[in-house]
Formats: C-alpha cells, sequence, structure tokens
C-alpha cells in the first residue's frame, strides 16, 4: 500500500508591539518622598499635641500643686464613695456631706486660689437673687492650675449626669435623687465659675478701653 504524506507548514512570525502604555500609577520616587514627609508631619504633629496636652496637666509644672491635689481629691472621692458603698442609708449622708464640701471648697477657696475667681449669690429687698463675683489678677495664674480646676469642674458635672441617666433608665427609683442633687451642686458651680469668668473678661475689655481713651486724652493734651 501507499502511504499518503501531509506536509503542514506553519508559518509563526512573533508579533512586534509598536505602542507604548503608560503605566496607571506614577511610581517615582519624588511621590513616595512627598507621601513619607507629609506622614511624618502628621506624626510630629501629633506627637506635639500629645507633649502639650501632658504639659498641660503635670503637676510639676503647677503654681499651686497642693490645691491641684486637693480639688482633683475633693471631686473624685463624692464619685467613688457613690460607686462602692451599695448601702442606701449610708450612702446618702455620706456623698452629699463629701459632694457639698467639694462644692464650698471650690467655690469658696480653691477658685481664688488657682484662678483668681469666686462667686456668690446675695438675695435684696424684693428677694431677687443677685450673682455677685470676685475676681483677682489673673496676669501671674498658672496654666496648669487653671486646667486642673476647670477640669474638676467639668468632668465633676459629667460624672454626675452620667450617674443620673445610669439609675433612670436603670429604674433605680431609690438611688436616683442623690446622684441629682450632686448634679445640681457641680452644675450650679460650674455655671457661677463660668459667668464670674465671662464678668471679668468684660471688666477687662473696659479697662483697656479706658485705659486707650485716658492714652488719647493724653496725647490730645501734649499735642495742644
Amino acid at each position: 500500500m501507499e502511504s499518503n504524506s501531509l506536509d503542514f507548514k506553519i508559518n509563526i512570525q512573533p508579533k512586534i508591539i509598536t505602542e507604548h502604555v503608560e503605566p496607571d500609577v506614577d511610581l517615582t520616587v519624588d511621590k513616595y518622598d512627598a507621601v513619607y514627609q507629609n506622614t511624618q508631619q502628621e506624626e510630629e504633629v501629633e506627637t506635639a499635641h500629645k507633649d502639650l496636652l501632658i504639659q498641660e496637666y503635670d503637676i510639676t509644672q503647677a503654681g499651686h500643686p497642693f490645691y491641684c491635689v486637693a480639688a482633683l481629691l475633693l471631686t473624685s472621692i463624692p464619685g467613688l464613695t457613690f460607686i462602692l458603698l451599695q448601702d442606701v442609708i449610708h450612702a446618702y449622708p455620706l456623698v452629699i456631706i463629701l459632694q457639698l464640701a467639694q462644692f464650698l471648697a471650690l467655690k469658696n477657696y480653691l477658685g481664688l486660689k488657682l484662678i483668681g475667681l469666686r462667686w456668690w449669690i446675695e438675695m435684696n429687698i424684693k428677694g431677687e437673687q443677685k450673682w455677685m463675683f470676685q475676681t483677682q489678677s489673673q496676669e501671674q495664674s498658672n496654666k496648669v492650675d487653671k486646667y486642673f480646676f476647670w477640669a474638676c469642674l467639668i468632668y465633676g458635672t459629667l460624672f454626675w449626669c452620667i450617674m443620673c441617666l445610669g439609675d433612670f433608665f436603670g429604674f433605680k427609683i431609690f438611688w436616683l435623687p442623690l446622684p441629682i442633687i450632686c448634679f445640681v451642686l457641680s452644675l450650679t458651680n460650674l455655671q457661677g465659675f463660668y459667668k464670674c469668668r465671662g464678668e471679668h473678661k468684660q471688666k477687662l475689655q473696659q479697662l483697656k478701653r479706658e485705659m486707650a481713651k485716658g492714652g488719647m486724652n493724653i496725647v490730645g493734651m501734649i499735642m495742644k
């Protein structure tokens, strides 16, 4: 038998790509350097903020460290007593006495020592309440003293607010009046010092305007 042979010729030629494809991402050294520099700057700014926060509450830099610690203890002890004591009969008088001591100490003494402010309420003949304020020179006031004092006022008020909400939603009827009393005392103190601070700023602005006006009058007299 005759064998038939089949010859196949396959012509394979490589395809030449002439188009130049640009990469989607520009992976350049300059771009990576810019990203690294931005990240490094953000880390430096964050570190600076942390250092500043630590300096603001650095007790070693306080002008009156003893009074700062006293304000912190007087603010924290009533809250800790409220959390630890489980007996309603003993908790009510003890927590109220501690919170009242904190209220009076911050209002009448520590406020003057740490931020140079004091407030009280007077009743006139008609029975109307009038807020009274006492301010001292705050040019030499220490920043750490201020941060400690205002932190005690603000965080103490927030703590009792949270305790009120917890007892309210927890249906703790017998416990609820106690944090309400402490919250009212803390909020009143915060409100009093906030108003006193605003009154002090208004007095300073008025004094600056009077000094500027007096200075202009002196210049006018000299020019005549």
